[in-house]
Protein backbone atom coordinates (compact mmCIF):
# COMPACT_ATOMS: atom_id res chain seq x y z
CA UNK A 1 0.00 0.00 0.00
CA UNK A 2 1.11 3.23 -1.23
CA UNK A 3 1.97 6.02 1.56
CA UNK A 4 2.20 9.60 0.54
CA UNK A 5 4.04 11.57 3.18
CA UNK A 6 3.53 15.73 3.34
CA UNK A 7 6.77 17.57 3.31
CA UNK A 8 7.41 18.15 6.50
CA UNK A 9 7.51 14.19 6.90
CA UNK A 10 9.61 13.66 3.97
CA UNK A 11 12.41 16.20 4.46
CA UNK A 12 12.88 15.09 8.57
CA UNK A 13 13.53 11.86 7.01
CA UNK A 14 16.37 12.57 5.00
CA UNK A 15 19.92 12.45 6.78
CA UNK A 16 22.16 15.10 7.32
CA UNK A 17 24.18 16.89 4.98
CA UNK A 18 24.65 18.87 1.68
CA UNK A 19 24.63 15.85 -0.35
CA UNK A 20 22.28 12.90 0.30
CA UNK A 21 22.60 9.34 -1.89
CA UNK A 22 19.84 8.64 -4.54
CA UNK A 23 19.14 6.15 -6.93
CA UNK A 24 16.93 4.99 -10.10
CA UNK A 25 16.44 1.77 -11.46
CA UNK A 26 15.83 0.75 -15.10
CA UNK A 27 16.44 -1.80 -17.96
CA UNK A 28 17.38 -4.36 -15.60
CA UNK A 29 20.52 -2.18 -13.74
CA UNK A 30 20.78 1.01 -10.72
CA UNK A 31 22.22 3.81 -11.07
CA UNK A 32 23.08 6.18 -7.79
CA UNK A 33 24.08 9.05 -7.98
CA UNK A 34 24.26 12.14 -4.98
CA UNK A 35 21.99 14.87 -4.89
CA UNK A 36 22.66 18.14 -3.77
CA UNK A 37 20.15 18.74 -0.43
CA UNK A 38 18.49 21.68 -2.38
CA UNK A 39 17.70 19.74 -5.54
CA UNK A 40 16.34 17.18 -3.22
CA UNK A 41 14.26 19.81 -1.63
CA UNK A 42 12.65 21.22 -5.10
CA UNK A 43 11.86 17.59 -6.38
CA UNK A 44 9.50 16.82 -3.08
CA UNK A 45 8.33 20.80 -3.39
CA UNK A 46 7.53 20.02 -7.12
CA UNK A 47 6.35 16.26 -6.88
CA UNK A 48 5.78 15.09 -3.55
CA UNK A 49 6.95 11.83 -2.08
CA UNK A 50 5.96 8.70 -0.60
CA UNK A 51 7.97 6.12 1.37
CA UNK A 52 9.85 3.37 -0.55
CA UNK A 53 8.88 0.12 -0.34
CA UNK A 54 10.86 -2.70 2.22
CA UNK A 55 13.40 -3.21 -0.77
CA UNK A 56 14.33 0.42 -1.33
CA UNK A 57 13.88 0.92 2.64
CA UNK A 58 15.86 -1.93 3.32
CA UNK A 59 18.63 -0.49 1.56
CA UNK A 60 18.34 3.06 3.55
CA UNK A 61 16.78 4.55 0.88
CA UNK A 62 13.27 5.06 2.28
CA UNK A 63 11.55 8.08 0.49
CA UNK A 64 10.52 7.90 -3.40
CA UNK A 65 9.92 10.56 -5.62
CA UNK A 66 8.24 10.03 -8.97
CA UNK A 67 9.16 12.45 -11.00
CA UNK A 68 9.56 13.01 -15.06
CA UNK A 69 12.15 10.22 -15.55
CA UNK A 70 10.58 7.50 -12.68
CA UNK A 71 10.53 7.31 -9.34
CA UNK A 72 13.85 8.42 -7.52
CA UNK A 73 14.74 6.45 -4.10
CA UNK A 74 15.88 8.66 -1.24
CA UNK A 75 18.48 8.14 0.91
CA UNK A 76 16.97 8.08 4.66
CA UNK A 77 18.40 8.79 8.13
Amino acid sequence: MRETLTNEQAVAMLPEGDDIHTFRTGSGIMLGADWRRADILAAIDKHGAEKAGPMAAGMNHGLVVTDDRGPLFIATA
